[in-house]
Order: structure tokens, then sequence, then C-alpha cells
């Protein structure tokens, strides 16, 4: 589903700032994978996603996308098969526009658009439908601007529209880091939820490492610029908090693979 192949960025080549961000990523994610990344600040995290996205150009390496390669693809063109959200919860959305309008906007991504400008009926019951299940009470409020929702709720509508076209692979960049505890939490449930029912290729991006261990099937550990450590399913199953601590600060300092350290 996707694949990095020696992927390297470097920010102000050549300057007293320069900054090689990624480091020869190789990433390989099967279709359905649910891959968590945690790692310090200035690890490459997000860097990584927004190469991805197409956001940054990469310097060298090639990025795969269901066996296509996008490396050269603009950002635009990545967009209608990939969904991203970021932390900041003002972003994604048209806060001026009612929830039913964005969710339009979100559900004609790579569709060809006609010179009609209304919403069908059987959109509308759909948008409806989806906002159901997220269990907030929005069903009722698509006529309501979304900026007046709640933090969470417009990362749940931001959720929705990422993915109610189901895209080949979501992106998200601690897409709960600027909620409050319970609703981060619910959030996630949301997450999870969505992902699980469509089987979305995702990578999600969180500084929770108890979340980076309880979803998913895969974690990716980070460190200036490379990934240092990767563990699949079953590895996870004996990683507790505290050993995965123990292995990121290993890692992070002695560059050990990880089969040498697991």
């Amino acid at each position: 589903m996707l694949k990095l192949e020696h992927v390297n960025i470097t920010f102000h080549r050549n300057t007293v700032n320069e900054n090689h961000a990624l480091k020869d990523i190789n990433l390989h994610l099967k279709p359905g994978d649910f891959a968590t990344i945690i790692g310090s600040n200035g690890a490459g995290k997000s860097t990584l996603l927004n190469a991805i996205s197409g956001t940054y150009p990469i310097d060298s390496g090639n990025i795969l996308l269901n066996g296509q390669y996008i490396t050269y693809q603009k950002e635009y063109k990545r967009a209608k098969h990939i969904g991203h959200l970021f932390q900041n919860t003002l972003k994604g959305t048209a806060p001026n526009m009612t929830i039913e309008e964005n969710m339009g906007l979100a559900y004609s991504r790579g569709k060809r658009r006609g010179l009609s400008r209304g919403l069908k009926k059987q959109d509308t019951e759909l948008f409806r439908e989806h906002l159901r299940q997220l269990d907030l009470g929005l069903e009722d409020r698509l006529k309501t601007k979304v900026g007046l929702l709640s933090g969470g709720q417009r990362q749940a509508v931001t959720l929705l529209m990422a993915t109610i076209v189901t895209p080949s692979l979501l992106l998200l960049d601690e897409h709960t880091a600027a909620l409050d505890p319970k609703t981060a939490e619910q959030v996630m449930k949301i997450t999870d939820r969505i992902v699980q029912k469509n089987q979305i290729t995702t990578l999600m991006i969180t500084h929770n490492i108890q979340n980076a261990l309880e979803f998913g099937n895969k974690t990716i550990v980070m460190s200036q610029g490379r990934i240092v450590l990767e563990l699949d399913k079953e590895q996870r199953k004996q990683m507790t908090v505290e050993k995965l601590m123990e292995l990121y600060s290993t890692a992070a300092h002695d560059q050990f693979s990880d089969k040498m350290i697991l």
C-alpha cells in the first residue's frame, strides 16, 4: 500500500541552519496497516507525513502508493487519495461554512464537479447518517457553522471529512494533542472505529506512548530523522511503556537495529 525507499530531506542546505530532517527512511505498510509513530520533538515525525502528503518535496529516494510512484506528484493530486489531519483543530475545515457544506466539499473530492452548487437530498441524508455514528449529536446540527463547534466536535467532523470518501491512506499528525484528555480519548475511539471499519491504511503520530501501543498493529519509533525501532503486532504484545522508553533511549543513542535490541 505504502512504500518509502531511501527517502531524504534536508532543510536550509549549505547554510548554518542546515537540518537533515529525514535520513534514509525505508518504510513499508501493507493494506489495512495502522502504524503509530512516536519520537521526541525534532525526530522527523511530522516531516515524514508531510513528505508522504507532498507538502515537502524530498531530496532523494522514492515514495510509492498503491504500487504507483508519487515521488514528484503535486500535493493537490495526492490529496485525492490521502486524508490528512493535524494537531490544530482549526485546520481542515472552513469555519464560516456549515457542517453540511464542509462535508459536501469533502464528499466531492476527486469527483467531477458540475455547475450545480446545491447539495442533493440523498447527500444530506448520507452526511446525517455518518454524523450519527460519531454519537456527538451533530446529525441534528447540519446547518451549524463549523467555527461554532468545540475543538473535539470540530476534529471529529474533520476526521469524518477525511474519510467520507475512503482514502487509500490516512495521515494523523497528533490529531488529539490539542484536546482535553476526555475529549481526546473519545476522538481516538472514533478514529479507531472508522479506521477498522473501512480498513484504512493509517499512519498516526502521537506523544501518548500508551496510545501508540494500544491502537493499530505496528509502532514506529523515530529519532534524529531516522526510524530506529519498528515493532510489529506480536512484539507490541510483550511491550510496556517502560520497556519501550528503555528501548528508545538505547536505540536513539546507539543506533542499534530493532532486531539486535529485541
